[in-house]
């Protein structure tokens, strides 16, 4: 299992910096769409394993709202009619599919809501990779979460697996410790650093101590909810995807929060 997630990273990291670092958004946002459109494949057959319309459409409208918020996303225009369009849609085309294709309407809709937590957790959260990566230093911010988000998981891994005792929430995700989550911080905490010595001066020491907490705290709660859909589901992997580390949505799950949370951070306080 090491094994296999060494070497699933030593192939993705690479990959991915070089995609964070090339000047045009487009090949970061070709990558996004693409995991965007596998992730909420992977939530709908997940939620809707014996139910091929509900699947059908939880697919589709992921996939458009994924791509309508990328496309938005490269100009950076708050004009841009794409997301508010891809949004419309959504509701608009789920509610429409309760009345016509769904006589037991009342279970229907329970089934949209169902729908409408994968659609927006992959086709809304994730392309703010992508917004980020258009801000002032854009690059920079993409790598900090990235890093961060790296770092907790092999720290939380480490620590966990070799002093953890305390179960941290064992009915949603039963291997997860107290100590693996405070190795989670120390990870953060170090990437942080890290970052600021070697690319973010921009930061004070006090602005990348309280980042890194909290892009830490968060990414283990995005964590701990992807567990709650898998528990939900019965689902122990939410795909196969990545050898050693389970499916898109098991390696997004972390940095979703964080990455929207620094996006609006750095517009609304910074």
């Amino acid at each position: 299992m090491l094994r296999a997630r060494l070497a699933t990273a030593a192939v993705a990291i690479p990959t991915l910096l070089a995609l964070i670092l090339v000047p045009s958004r487009w090949p970061l946002a070709a990558l996004v769409m693409i995991v965007g459109v596998i992730g909420v494949a992977e939530y709908a057959t997940m939620a809707f394993p014996a139910q091929r319309g509900e699947r059908f459409l939880t697919i589709a409208l992921g996939s458009l709202l994924t791509i309508a918020a990328c496309t938005q996303a490269i100009w950076l225009t708050p004009q841009a009619p794409w997301l508010g369009a891809a949004l419309v849609l959504t509701i608009v085309a789920g509610l429409v599919w309760t009345l016509l294709a769904r006589p037991d309407f009342e279970r229907g809709l329970a089934d949209l809501g169902l729908a409408l937590v994968g659609i927006l957790y992959v086709g809304f959260l994730l392309p703010h990779f992508i917004f980020l990566h258009g801000l002032p230093l854009g690059p920079r911010w993409v790598i900090l979460v990235v890093a961060i988000g790296m770092a907790g998981d092999t720290g939380g891994y480490a620590v966990g697996h070799l002093i953890g005792r305390h179960k941290l929430m064992p009915r949603v995700s039963p291997g997860k410790t107290v100590e693996g989550a405070l190795g989670i911080l120390a990870g953060s905490l170090l990437a942080a650093v890290i970052c600021k010595l070697l690319f973010l001066d921009a930061l004070s020491w006090n602005e990348a101590i309280v980042l890194a907490l909290v892009m830490g705290i968060i990414g283990q709660l995005g964590d701990l909810s992807e567990s709650v859909m898998k528990r939900t589901f019965a689902a122990k992997e939410s795909g196969w995807l990545f050898p050693g580390h389970g499916g898109v949505l098991d390696r997004i799950d972390s940095l979703l929060f964080p990455v929207a949370f620094l996006y609006y951070y750095l517009l609304l306080v910074r």
